[in-house]
């Protein structure tokens, strides 16, 4: 390449020389010359290029080294962010593993106290209430913390721990108490694992306490206070012998709510003495309509036989005394049928069946006001109920669900009214329906007598008929 490039300058050269007339030698010089400079150059280029090419190569190198330490560093911080990354998922798993745990513990702490508090036994809840009712109170608080409603909850328990640990050997606090004749007085109680007794400073009375009405326990004496002063001595830490309710009080609590009949009907409310009132209405026409019914007179038996022997006779005298002998409705229908026999058999059916109708609605009378009581006492109390249930949310509203007591008067109205209605309404029912087949049945058979009497007598005038 570089021949030819020297050739092609030689031509070039060469001709503006020859053109010029000037010798082929100087031309040969010129160029000898020019060869001779740029092979120089050429030599001074690879020079300068072999000086900087060492240079250039371990820069290169250096610039190779760091790159691959530049890669090492790289690899080095992606696995540290990989191992940080997964070392972060497992920290919070662990963090909600964590969480679960503690909302585990503290939901079975919340249950502990609340079994807590309606275990503890009527005398302890001054010694407990206040802690119970702080640690609630922090565990409701939305702003407190976990710590701070874990060790509120904590506190309670260690508390529960305590007065297990102290009614095992037994214990004996100051309180006042509410005893048998009304009055609040001061004495001390003594816990025998889940049997507590109080026995009053002035010795007065002593006893089992029971929840009363009040917020203050009750005093219950045992045996009309034959075991006072063993109780007194039990309070005091000595040793005695006492009686045991192995029903733990509950016999002595359910014996107390016994009621006499006045008391059940007067938690009833309103309502209960209009079911009462009707019952008893409905008791009294039933016993009349009772005694009107079974007593009055029925017919002998064979009589429609005996009045058509009678009529075919021809003794219609006789007939009618026999008739007139037979008392009540069935006597007064047979009479007209006597009198009125040699009438036309049709107009006779219509003037006995007339007697009938017009015994019907005696025979019926009063049995639907039972049929009524039968059908109002329920829908009475189902309004005792409601009123009843409207008093208790209107307490609820005022006392909240907390107090049983407060809301028992307007639960018991609504149950008792229902009670009521239904021991009204099933006797009543049962009672009409006796009553109206009877007056049912009474009826049907002076159908019957005034059917037999008419075949009888229809066949009797065809008989006549025929033979004349």
């Amino acid at each position: 390449m570089n021949a030819f490039k020297l050739l092609s300058i030689t031509c070039l050269t060469a001709i503006p020389v020859l053109m010029s007339g000037q010798s082929f030698s100087g031309a040969q010089a010129s160029i000898d010359q020019k060869l001779e400079d740029s092979l120089a150059k050429l030599a001074d280029t690879r020079s300068i290029i072999r000086d900087e090419k060492i240079p250039l190569s371990k820069e290169r190198q250096a610039l190779l080294a760091d790159l691959k330490t530049v890669r090492r560093d790289s690899d080095k911080a992606a696995r540290v962010r990989d191992n940080a990354s997964s070392d972060l998922t497992s920290l919070s798993e662990r963090v909600d593993l964590q969480k679960e745990e503690i909302d585990y513990v503290s939901n079975l702490s919340s249950e502990y106290i609340r079994m807590l508090e309606s275990r503890l036994d009527i005398a302890e809840l001054p010694l407990y209430t206040d802690n119970i009712t702080e640690a609630t109170e922090i565990v409701d608080n939305p702003g407190a913390s976990e710590k701070e409603k874990l060790l509120a909850q904590l506190s309670v328990i260690d508390t529960g721990i305590d007065r297990v640990k102290g009614l095992i050997g037994g214990m004996t606090f100051p309180g006042m108490a509410v005893t048998q004749a009304g009055t609040v007085e001061q004495g001390t109680f003594g816990l025998v694992g889940p049997v507590s007794f109080f026995a009053s400073d002035d010795g007065s009375s002593a006893g089992i306490t029971l929840r009363g009405q009040s917020l203050q326990p009750t005093v219950e004496t045992i045996a009309e206070g034959s075991f006072d002063d063993e109780i007194a001595q039990v309070v005091k830490g000595e040793v005695s012998f006492t009686p045991l309710d192995s029903s733990l009080t509950n016999a002595i609590a359910i014996a107390s709510t016994k009621e006499s009949l006045v008391e059940h009907i007067q938690k009833g409310g309103l309502w209960v003495y209009p079911i009462l009132g009707f019952a008893i209405v409905s008791l009294i026409v039933a016993a009349f309509k009772a005694v009107e019914l079974y007593t009055s007179p029925a017919p002998k038996s064979g009589i429609t036989q005996d009045l058509l022997v009678f009529l075919n006779e021809g003794k219609k005298d006789q007939a009618m005394e026999t008739a007139t002998e037979t008392k009540g409705p069935v006597g007064e229908m047979l009479q007209v049928g006597v009198k009125y026999s040699h009438f036309d058999t049709e107009l006779l059916d219509e003037m006995m069946y007339e007697r009938i109708v017009e015994t019907q609605p005696s025979k019926m009378r009063l049995l639907p006001f039972i049929s009524v009581t039968a059908a109002v006492a329920p829908l009475l109390g189902l309004l005792g109920t409601v009123t009843g249930m409207i008093n208790t949310f209107n307490r609820i509203k005022i006392f909240g669900t907390g107090d049983a007591k407060s809301l028992s008067g307007g639960i018991s109205e609504a149950l008792i009214t229902t009670e009521f209605g239904l021991v009204v309404a099933i006797p009543s029912l049962i009672l009409y329906a006796i009553l109206s087949r009877k007056a049912k049945g009474d009826i049907s058979k002076m159908e019957r007598i005034s059917m037999s009497f008419l075949n009888g007598l229809k066949a009797i005038n065809k008989s006549k008929q025929a033979s004349a």
